[in-house]
């Protein structure tokens, strides 16, 4: 789901409902396989009921602050443990709107028309609430979506999603439904619904999006609502037939980031910026919360990513990512990591995409209008007040720490330096340091200070009261490395073998 309308801040999300049939399940947040064994013990089947009546409340429009496409993943991988009388219950729940039984308000009431073109088969009917505004609106939603196809598979060279065979009755064209979702609390649904036969972790899919995005109750151009929000789900789409059971913070992320893609005009996604790490640079990169908005404002990260290395950077994200091919099925984390290889390595990248977020109008071709990243500590040093004693910071996985310091009236001569002091973390961690100097007369300057193997390190800027405005000094923990699979909650459902670091810091104002 791209969003819940009764959020006080919309929220992002997919609804993995994957395949009804119970067997072989995948693991979301996992990047790896995960056989479910079919066992019936006391737990699994309460975290199965639990599960059920979760994503029952989200149906319900019940459940704003639940992620929606996580409770219903967890729904498809225990409900091989419900009854079958609730595992019926769990199949209702996944149903397409011309399917039957549907326990939730999902099926048509009246008969549904279909018109297929392109890629693209849709579905509505012509009476009853779900009843588009008109044929007119129908017909520019089919382009719509195909622009859509067209922009994401064609142009930006995504693998087109699986197909779904006659599901549908278009013979493998992808099928989107309209449907009043407004009353759910929903602006757009994507359904991931049958595995292939040569891979369990890529999935057929289809979309269920609202029939008007009426502007009393969306509060914005209709149209544009349909833009954006086609383009976030037609990517999750996309993502099944890379790797359905991939870390659900990753496939958030890059569909919010898809969004600005297909439509720059929109900035809807600027909405999920304060919960992003231009606000919250302490808050690791893969944080994904039921209820919470990091996962939808990180997309941040991967626009860093493609305006400076092109939008294929994140198509590469997705190849290392993918469940088949040489080279493929990493998780979110290690993806990324291998697809900045070759672009100056993680730590240097993550480094500088962290020190940028400090100043994003610099950073950004759009930055101007986001928020800018915070500091834990920010000094001035003046003649009486020269240094900073020794001060530790922990730093988390896939974060960092900023501390500013201003130089006093009194450092007024050119002969005024600032000499900073590390005592990090080892290098095998990833740690990086990155100095920002911005200048009064002059560009900004921004090094990346060396560290030695021990994780020390010691560099001297400019610090003169008449030339330099302020000296930001970036730590940061770009470590990829994870235990998986310890329901730690971040990449791969894992715990980083680099939780939180310490780098010592002594900043020294002095005169040559």
């Amino acid at each position: 789901m791209r969003r819940t309308v009764a959020a006080v801040v919309v929220a992002l999300s997919t609804a993995l409902s994957l395949s009804a049939s119970p067997g072989t399940a995948l693991a979301g947040s996992t990047g790896t396989p995960n056989a479910v064994d079919g066992s019936t013990t006391t737990s699994a089947r309460a975290l199965a009921v639990r599960a059920l009546h979760t994503a029952t409340q989200v149906l319900a429009g019940r459940a704003t602050r639940t992620d929606p496409s996580m409770a219903l993943l967890r729904l498809r991988l225990t409900m091989h443990a419900l009854t079958p009388a609730d595992r019926r219950h769990a199949v209702a729940i996944l149903a397409r709107p011309t399917d039957h039984p549907d326990l939730y308000g999902q099926t048509y009431r009246v008969k549904a028309k279909k018109k297929c073109a392109g890629h693209i088969c849709i579905h509505w009917v012509p009476t009853s609430r779900d009843a588009p505004p008109s044929r007119t609106w129908v017909d520019k939603q089919l382009t719509m979506l195909n622009n859509v196809w067209t922009f994401e598979v064609k142009k930006l060279g995504y693998r087109r999603p699986v197909s779904d065979g006659t599901r549908g009755g278009g013979s493998g064209k992808f099928d989107v439904y309209l449907k009043e979702l407004y009353h759910q609390g929903l602006y757009g649904l994507t359904v991931a619904e049958q595995r292939t036969s040569s891979n369990n972790r890529l999935y057929s899919s289809y979309l269920l999006i609202d029939n008007d995005f009426k502007r009393s109750q969306f509060h914005a151009d209709p149209m544009q609502v349909a833009r954006v929000t086609a383009a976030h789900e037609f990517f999750h789409a996309t993502q099944y037939g890379y790797d359905a059971g991939e870390d659900p913070w990753l496939m958030e992320s890059t569909a919010t980031w898809m969004e600005d893609q297909f439509d720059d005009s929109s900035n809807d996604n600027r909405q999920y910026l304060p919960w992003s790490q231009l606000r919250k640079p302490g808050t690791p990169l893969d944080t994904f919360t039921n209820g919470g908005f990091e996962q939808y404002g990180n997309w941040v990260f991967f626009e860093y990513l493609s305006e400076r290395y092109g939008r294929r950077i994140v198509r590469s994200v997705w190849k290392h990512a993918a469940a088949f091919g040489r080279g493929g099925h990493q998780f979110s984390a290690e993806a990324i990591h291998s697809a900045l290889h070759s672009h100056g390595g993680m730590t240097t990248v993550f480094g500088r995409y962290a020190s940028g977020n400090t100043v994003p109008r610099r950073a950004y071709a759009e930055g101007k209008a986001y928020p800018a990243a915070g500091s834990a500590r920010q000094v001035t040093l003046t003649r009486a007040s020269p240094r900073t004693p020794w001060t530790t910071y922990a730093v988390r996985h896939l974060a960092s720490v900023n501390l500013r310091a201003t130089p006093g009236a009194d450092l007024s001569g050119p002969r005024w330096r600032l000499r900073l002091t590390v005592d990090g973390p080892q290098r095998a961690t990833s740690p990086a340091v990155v100095v920002l100097v911005t200048r009064k007369h002059h560009p900004a300057t921004r090094m990346i200070v060396h560290l030695t193997k021990q994780g020390r390190g010691k560099v001297s800027v400019p610090f003169s009261r008449a030339g330099t405005r302020v000296v930001t000094v970036t730590l940061v923990n770009a470590s990829t490395t994870f235990t998986c699979h310890t329901n730690g909650g971040y990449s791969c459902n894992g715990t980083s073998k680099a939780p939180h670091p310490s780098f010592a810091v002594k900043l020294v104002a002095y005169k040559r």
